[in-house]
């Protein structure tokens, strides 16, 4: 709990934050809707001249948009700080977070609030409402698909990042990985076969963020949850892992020792 009353605080001052230049909020979120905007028009064109793909129609790939929107949308928001993590190890900023008897990793990944993130918020709600056909009686069901792909995308962030411990060349690596794993999940799974699909289940899981949770809302059965369960739980452990071993590494000084 204590952990939790620590993220709860950390990010509500970075919420607030945010919101103090209200211009600089607005044109960033609204600069976002144009982004998603723009990116739907694409596929609505798309969709004009062919009924699916790979067994996917619109209503499917909306779906998976809207999901997709909605996790980075509440990563950006709520977690903000897993976007820049290996830059904020790299540069030493974890002292100032290490001479207070608090968790570092709350602290951390609630550092930073995104505001262009409530755009994708805004159009995946949207989308998820109309376009997805996604009725009422599957709420309960969408929330559990929207935080078990939330868990994977947030952990798998921070497990990118955490390489930051080892190697110097981990602040834009993490960065590349994660936007690799978004452009990942903004596809069909019927695109992914073989080695790509190997990938898209284990070093970019964008399997786990968005195609099984969409699966779970289409042809819900138990097999999938346990699945998208067990995925959010085994990435969760493995980045708070990855995280702490690093930071033991870091209170001995053999990061700096390293990285000099």
């Amino acid at each position: 709990m204590s952990a939790l009353t620590v993220y709860a605080a950390s990010i509500a001052h970075a919420i607030r934050t945010s919101l103090r230049d209200r211009t600089n909020f607005l044109l960033q979120a609204l600069g976002m809707v144009l982004n998603d905007g723009f990116f739907l028009v694409l596929w609505f064109l798309f969709f004009a001249g062919f009924r699916e793909v790979g067994g996917w129609g619109r209503s499917d790939v909306a779906l998976l948009l809207g999901i997709i929107m909605i996790v980075v949308a509440i990563s950006g928001v709520f977690f903000g700080g897993y976007r820049d993590m290996a830059a904020t190890i790299l540069k030493g900023e974890l002292d100032s977070l290490l001479t207070q008897p608090k968790w570092v990793l709350p602290r951390l990944i609630a550092r930073e609030s995104i505001p262009s993130a409530w755009g994708d918020l805004v159009v995946g709600l949207i989308l998820l409402s109309t376009t997805a056909h996604l009725a009422i009686v599957q709420l309960p069901l969408a929330l559990i698909a929207l935080v078990c792909g939330l868990t994977v995308y947030v952990a798998s962030g921070t497990l990118y990042a955490s390489l930051a411990f080892w190697f110097a060349g981990a602040r834009s690596f993490a960065r590349d990985l994660t936007d690799f794993m978004l452009l990942f999940s903004s596809y069909p799974g019927s695109i992914y076969s073989g080695a790509t699909r190997v990938i898209a289940y284990s070093i970019l899981p964008a399997g786990f963020v968005v195609l099984t949770p969409v699966k779970l809302l289409r042809t819900p059965d138990a097999e999938t949850l346990a699945l998208a369960i067990s995925a959010s739980t085994i990435y969760f452990t493995l980045a708070v892992c990855a995280f702490h071993f690093g930071l033991r590494r870091y209170r001995r000084g053999d990061v700096n020792a390293s990285l000099a």
